[in-house]
């Protein structure tokens, strides 16, 4: 019996150790923490609008925190993502709906603090009531592609583009119908007047404009509640 007590020694000795080690290499190697505060980004351009809080929505199988910046009247035009996407109204009021149309009948509205879920490849709109940030979460890769293809003009010329963040591709022809107002045109509508500095066309649905006041403010609106001044 003598003998086997060095044996029984090294057991608890090893036990010891092995509960000892993830203890060590804890202490050794923090988990990190942060807090991002919340911004408000302004003026920037549309395609600039994401700001990355957590993680990195391009890597796949990687959790990620972005939130979305959206200027009054703005707009979401239906679009997937690949992934599941979780949203929640950080700031501002905004609306959700589901389909390959946009609707603004069909659309729910959100306010601060209101949850809502877009399942992969199934196709929804929204849109920003006010000045909106919306928080958005999932498991990479996220990104998202417009149904149809967006026009969109600015001072740099016109471009086609496939998916929100994507550059655009320059054309000199677009759709008949599709920029009515020009850039400069000075014009009234619910949320102020001021002269409109881009747009954005979805062939057979709909062109929405950005209006800058006077102040610097920006927002979106659609031709129908625009009046040109």
């Amino acid at each position: 019996m003598a003998k086997q007590v060095p044996m029984l020694a090294g057991i608890v000795v090893s036990i010891v150790a092995s509960v000892g080690a993830p203890r060590a290499f804890s202490e050794q190697q923090p988990v990190e923490h942060h807090v991002v505060p919340l911004k408000i980004l302004s003026k920037l351009p549309t395609d600039k609008r994401v700001e990355r809080v957590a993680g990195d929505p391009a890597i796949v199988g990687a959790p990620f925190v972005i939130r979305i910046h959206a200027e009054a009247g703005y707009v979401i035009m239906p679009h997937t993502h690949q992934v599941d996407e979780n949203i929640v109204v950080v700031k501002g009021t905004w609306a959700f709906g589901m389909g390959a149309h946009f609707n603004r009948e069909t659309l729910e509205p959100m306010e601060v603090g209101a949850y809502a879920f877009a399942p992969k490849d199934m196709a929804h709109f929204a849109f920003s009531k006010t000045a909106t940030i919306i928080q958005v979460h999932g498991i990479g890769p996220f990104a998202t592609h417009w149904l149809v293809p967006m026009y969109e003009i600015s001072d740099q010329g016109v471009v086609l583009k496939v998916a929100a963040g994507d550059p655009g591709r320059p054309v000199s022809d677009t759709p008949e119908g599709c920029f009515l107002l020009k850039l400069g045109t000075r014009v009234r509508a619910r949320d102020g007047e001021g002269v409109v500095v881009g747009a954005q066309c979805t062939p057979g649905q709909l062109t929405q404009y950005r209006v800058e006041k006077s102040d610097g403010e920006l927002f979106w609106a659609q031709r129908d509640e625009l009046t040109t001044l």
